[in-house]
């Protein structure tokens, strides 16, 4: 059964934050829940907050806004969303998100189908709370950089560098990086509150 969009988070789960796109998280339908059809999160963005150019090669992203006025790029193309209106990503079109201010962004995100995407959040976050990151985002270590974004791959993928790059470049990262030890995903990342050491950016406002 999916949960509709009002439901309350899902149980045993918190907020997250990204510092580097200034957003939080807060999942409330995994895809335990919906046979692996869609995850669903709140989705809050503070001003100034902007989420570079990706895509998703294999999943159909949906913003609904509550409150404030989000930027979007979609194929090149920008427009403004605001309170009551939704923002349809097929799989594939590169797209941004971003929030010029002054007041924060409320809306709430679906992707279907459900894939890895709430550990592909986690991992991003975790990185950028664990102080292993760029101001961006990115993974400082070449190793983590290969293991984490090549093993997300059918989840998101940046659009720069191109991806035909990427292809090239991640896959012997990725292959060091598991002869290190180094995974693309830790536990502790997990955004469940019954995981100790979660790191979360904070106490929400």
């Amino acid at each position: 059964m999916i949960m509709s969009q009002a439901d309350s988070p899902a149980a045993g789960f918190r907020p997250f934050f990204n510092s580097a796109t200034g957003e939080w998280i807060t999942y409330t339908a995994l895809a335990e829940d919906t046979g692996g059809q869609l995850v669903r999160f709140s989705w809050r963005s503070v001003p100034g907050g902007v989420i570079t150019e990706h895509v998703h090669p294999h999943q159909e992203e949906r913003f609904t806004i509550l409150a404030g006025r989000a930027r979007f790029t979609l194929a090149g193309e920008e427009l403004v969303a605001g309170p009551g209106e939704t923002v349809v990503v097929p799989a594939g079109v590169p797209h941004s998100e971003g929030n010029p201010g002054p007041a924060e962004i409320d809306g709430v995100v679906e992707l279907r189908p459900a894939l890895r995407t709430k550990e592909w959040h986690e991992a991003l976050a975790g990185l950028v709370a664990d102080g292993k990151t760029t101001p961006r985002g990115a993974p400082k270590n070449p190793l983590q950089l290969g293991a984490t974004f090549w093993h997300f791959r059918h989840e998101s993928r940046v659009t720069s560098p191109p991806i035909w790059a990427q292809n090239l470049m991640l896959p012997p990262l990725w292959a060091l990086a598991k002869a290190f030890g180094i995974r693309p995903y830790y536990q502790r990342w997990d955004s469940g509150t019954e995981v100790a050491g979660l790191p979360t950016g904070g106490t929400p406002r």
